[in-house]
């Protein structure tokens, strides 16, 4: 068992819970009010904690909207870097992030939250667009890390990083557009069969 396999603590389990709050509270006060006409004290106010309590866990009201786990991205990387060295770097993609997004089927309903506060509020597309692309730089990093190729001049690496996120970002549209009769994780692992018949290492 791997570190990051271990039980939570009960203090880190505190914490998140205070993030997840935090996020939760705020996402719904965006989708009520717009981001306008809310603030950090009318979150924290709404979770019955300090104004810098909320600042331990996000820099801005807007990260907490846009990034509620910042740790996710971070998460993934070791999975990728860490998988078996067997595993072809788009199947070492596909676990970590599937691992990742395991619990969508259960928060489907802040995933499409958020997802409508960005269409109404598009002064957080900006910032959200920016932490997917940092993101995605962290990856295509690690991807070429694992392959021992140079993630500015290598084309591998790149390319399998922009495939695998638009696998991903597929498979949550037909899933969406289907209402959900079918798993998310059978269109998932369908998406990559698929780029699998034409893409490996």
């Amino acid at each position: 068992m791997s570190a990051d396999d271990t039980p939570l603590g009960l203090r880190e389990r505190k914490k998140r819970a205070t993030r997840d709050a935090l996020a939760d509270v705020a996402l719904r006060m965006a989708a009520d009010r717009g981001i306008e006409k809310m603030t950090v004290e009318a979150v924290t106010d709404a979770v019955g904690v300090s104004v810098r309590t909320f600042f331990n866990y996000y820099p801005c009201l807007e990260d907490a909207i846009t990034r509620p786990d910042q740790d996710g991205a971070e998460r993934i990387r070791r999975a990728v870097m860490n998988a078996p060295e067997e595993l072809t770097a788009l199947n070492a993609l596909r676990e970590a992030i599937g691992q990742e997004l395991a619990p969508i089927e259960e928060g489907h309903e802040r995933w499409e939250l958020q997802m409508a506060v960005l269409r109404t509020s598009p002064s957080l597309l900006p910032r959200f667009l920016a932490a997917q692309g940092a993101d995605e730089r962290a990856l295509v990093a690690v991807v070429a890390e694992r392959l021992g190729q140079d993630p500015e001049l290598d084309l591998h690496p790149r390319l399998l990083t922009h495939v695998t996120i638009a696998a991903v970002r597929a498979a949550v549209e037909i899933w969406v557009a289907s209402g959900r009769t079918r798993t998310f994780q059978s269109i998932y692992r369908e998406a990559f069969t698929s780029l699998a018949d034409g893409l490996s290492d």
